[in-house]
């Protein structure tokens, strides 16, 4: 199978079967899309490259097994990345490097329809992109959204002192799954690893009435919550107890659950600041929300043997603290440290996910 047969046998089939988007002039078949927006509407724009062996498993036969999710799941992380904007997706690109053994109707029409499933279910269209060969796998999706001229784009750098921190959904399924495919626990929440459901109504309810940031988790919630500790130059106080399981991850030990939640990511679900006194949104989802803690002030007296024995980093010092900040992690009302580690019995690594280590 060609370029030219794979979208005409493959992907214009599939299309025609789903309704386009609003505002699109021009999609798949020309040297370019063409989209029309509201007058005052901003368009949003974000993607992501998923690489076989990185991403998802190096193994052919799990790729051969996986198609159908492999091609939700590209578009689902792309669609969670505008909903933690605030903004409605709308269309996407897909750029495909592709194996000779999966260049065939069989994979890539499974493929092709965990991918329209995903833009059945998120209400987007795919407009174009490119194709290629490679020898392994890899997939990139660039994504658009609205945003309305009178809703505010929701950034991570609007933290505020007092403001209370919350996540959706639970946290941690996704990386129990991946590192226990076989066991009993880990197939209840396969699902959760291989077919997340990016937040899009409550992303845009939280922009809506005012969130402060947001940030979607997808390298693991202790590190994402840190991208909006440094752009915002603020603090967090995070209480481990409250961190929300699913019924299945809460019957793991205490600290192999933790590890999942802090540092597993592919959760794909929002993280969030709001001001004290402004009440939850009831979501068209009914996606279940929790305060998980608060925004506080970075100490303004910090001395580089503050950080002398810092579970962070022994690099960090005074001088660039605003690049390495963290949440804190309470526990039973006790600050957990290297020094006092519970729940843990040493201090873990919980770095998240390095798409670029390696």
């Amino acid at each position: 199978m060609n370029e030219f047969e794979l979208i005409e046998q493959v992907f214009l089939q599939l299309q025609a079967e789903h309704s386009p988007a609003a505002g699109i002039e021009k999609s798949i078949g020309d040297d370019a899309a063409v989209i029309s927006l509201p007058a005052g509407s901003r368009l949003v724009s974000c993607i992501d490259t998923l690489v076989q062996g990185r991403h998802f498993s190096a193994d052919w036969d799990e790729v051969h097994k996986l198609a159908f999710s492999i091609g939700y799941k590209a578009v689902a992380v792309n669609v969670s990345d505008l909903a933690a904007m605030g903004a409605t997706p709308h269309s996407i690109l897909l750029a495909l490097a592709l194996p000779e053994r999966l260049a065939h109707k069989q994979w890539l029409t499974e493929f092709s329809k965990g991918l329209f499933h995903a833009c059945q279910l998120f209400g987007v269209t795919l407009i174009g992109g490119d194709t290629t060969r490679n020898n392994t796998l890899v997939l990139s999706i660039s994504a658009q959204g609205i945003l309305a001229a009178d809703t505010p784009a929701v950034y991570r750098s609007g933290a505020q002192v007092g403001d209370k921190v919350y996540v959706s959904g639970t946290l941690g399924d996704a990386n129990y799954a991946l590192q226990h495919p076989d066991n009993a626990i880990g197939k209840e929440l396969a699902h959760r690893l291989h077919m997340p459901t990016p937040r899009i109504a409550l992303g845009t309810a939280l922009a809506e009435i005012g969130a402060t940031a947001m940030i979607d988790i997808s390298d693991g919630i202790y590190q994402d919550l840190g991208h909006i500790c440094q752009q915002s130059s603020v603090g967090m106080q995070i209480n481990l107890e409250h961190i929300p399981s699913s019924k299945a991850l809460a019957s793991v030990d205490l600290a192999e659950r933790l590890l999942c939640q802090l540092a597993g990511g592919d959760d794909y679900e929002l993280a969030f600041t709001l001001p004290a006194d402004i009440e939850l949104p009831i979501s068209s989802s009914n996606t279940p929300v929790t305060c998980i803690g608060e925004v506080i002030a970075l100490a303004s007296n910090l001395t580089n043997s503050d950080f002398a024995n810092s579970p962070v980093s022994n690099t960090v010092t005074a001088a660039n603290i605003s690049k390495t900040v963290l949440p804190e992690l309470w526990y039973q009302g006790q600050r957990v440290t290297a020094s006092h580690p519970t729940p843990f019995s040493t201090w873990p690594n919980l770095t998240g996910y390095q798409h670029f280590a390696g």
